[in-house]
């Protein structure tokens, strides 16, 4: 392409929804047998699309069935129903994004939720799974499912290189970090601040509602703390006959049993 519309490589293959959408298509169109690739490329898409929005309203289900299971059943009965109110609701919600406009308020939430949020989210997600609930407690549970403990490699994974690797990109997001733009337009002040409290709104609620268990939490501060941050799962009900360690990792086995 770059060749064919004698321009560079940079002005070809931007980022964003003009890759998939422009680009894309029209190197498809090149190729042979383009009556073939070019379906399956957006077919591809489809199932794409599909397959990350079920983690999406999967989520919002249970949790609202955890939370308020009663009060809703009460108005649907079934879990069906609940899930396709989920989805029109979405449905509502994402209408903004195909309007005339839409791809400025596209690009702005795209940029503002991918960039920061999502890796802190990510970030505080391993580290609470995986420090404060416990590599040993994780295994223990895999082990009731699978019949087995996980590897010592897994187990490794767990404890430190995944938080140590999302770290690595948190940081690197953070210092690569540049105001949204599409194209050449480049978003008002306004615009910018309401990409900020877009990215705020799902990162928000990890410090309130650490705040909020601390503070329904009894004894001195640091009590409360030590108190919110332990977990509730008995471990000799999960597993009331340990396997023996293995005398030849006793060192590692003991790192990976003492995650806080």
């Amino acid at each position: 392409m770059s060749h064919k519309h004698n321009l560079p490589v940079d002005n070809i293959a931007t980022d964003g929804p003009g890759l998939v959408f422009v680009v894309y298509p029209e190197v498809l169109s090149t190729m042979p047998s383009f009556q073939l690739w070019a379906p399956l490329f957006f077919i591809m898409l489809l199932c794409l699309g599909l397959d990350s929005q079920f983690g999406n309203v999967e989520v919002t289900v249970t949790f609202l069935k955890d939370e308020f299971g009663i009060k809703v059943l009460q108005y649907l009965k079934r879990e069906e129903l609940l899930a396709l109110v989920v989805c029109i609701v979405g449905l509502v919600l994402g209408i903004p994004h195909v309007s005339k406009g839409g791809i400025y308020v596209f690009q702005l939430m795209d940029h503002c939720t991918a960039v920061v949020s999502l890796i802190c989210l990510a970030f505080f997600e391993v580290v609470t799974v995986c420090w404060i609930f416990g590599v040993s407690r994780l295994s223990l549970m895999v082990k009731r499912m699978r019949g087995r403990s996980p590897s010592i490699f897994l187990r490794l994974c767990w404890l430190l290189f995944c938080p140590l690797l999302i770290l690595c990109i948190l940081g690197s997001s953070i210092v690569q970090y540049t105001p949204p733009r599409y194209g050449k337009y480049i978003y008002p002040v306004w615009a910018k601040l309401v990409g900020w409290v877009i990215s705020l709104v799902s990162i928000v609620w990890i410090p309130l509602c650490a705040i909020h268990e601390i503070y329904n939490s009894k004894g001195s501060l640091l009590q409360r703390i030590k108190q919110a941050v332990t977990p509730t799962l008995d471990l000799d009900a999960l597993d009331p006959q340990p396997e023996k360690q293995n005398l030849d990792e006793p060192v590692l086995e003991k790192l990976l049993s003492s995650s806080v």
